[in-house]
């Protein structure tokens, strides 16, 4: 269950900025809380990107990174 409450912060995270509006997303940063609040669901914070990526190309977001990467 655990990696099902990760999936489901994931879509939300996503869903909550498409209707913000904010077609922009700190992408490494929302990953990296995301995956520290989930210690449980034993995803790295690379996985979280790959998904958190992947779902947010799909709905139309474009991603940012932090400056200087």
């Amino acid at each position: 269950m655990p990696a099902l409450t990760l999936a489901v912060e994931i879509a939300d995270a996503v869903a909550a900025a498409k209707k913000r509006r904010e077609f922009s997303f700190d992408l490494e940063s929302k990953a990296k809380e995301l995956a520290m609040a989930h210690p449980d669901a034993e995803a790295s914070v690379g996985d979280v990107t790959d998904v958190l990526e992947e779902e947010s190309l799909a709905a139309g977001i474009v991603l940012v990174s932090e400056p200087g990467r």
